[in-house]
């Protein structure tokens, strides 16, 4: 069973994505970290993008702050939304 909803999850790593867009140098971290290509992050939501997102946010405390302020989401949903992607942390 869902910790959270589906809807909840994709509201979260758009604001996840939204934030790196207007901070490109954790733009670059995140890129080089996860691995992501460009193309990959611009192709969309697929569940290795969403999980890579709330994955570098959820171990960027001040990022993950920022995106929840940013987007009036509570840091207990962001976590729930995590561990509901990432079951073993």
């Amino acid at each position: 069973m869902s910790l959270v909803s589906d809807q909840l999850v994709d509201e979260i790593a758009n604001a996840c994505l939204a934030h790196l867009i207007n901070e490109p140098e954790l733009l670059g971290q995140f890129l080089g970290e996860t691995g992501t290509s460009p193309d990959e992050l611009r192709a969309g939501n697929s569940e290795h993008i969403k999980t890579g997102l709330l994955d570098f946010f959820a171990h960027n405390e001040p990022a993950m702050l920022a995106v929840c302020a940013n987007a009036h989401i509570s840091t207990d949903q962001f976590m729930r939304a995590y561990y509901n992607l990432n079951p073993g942390g």
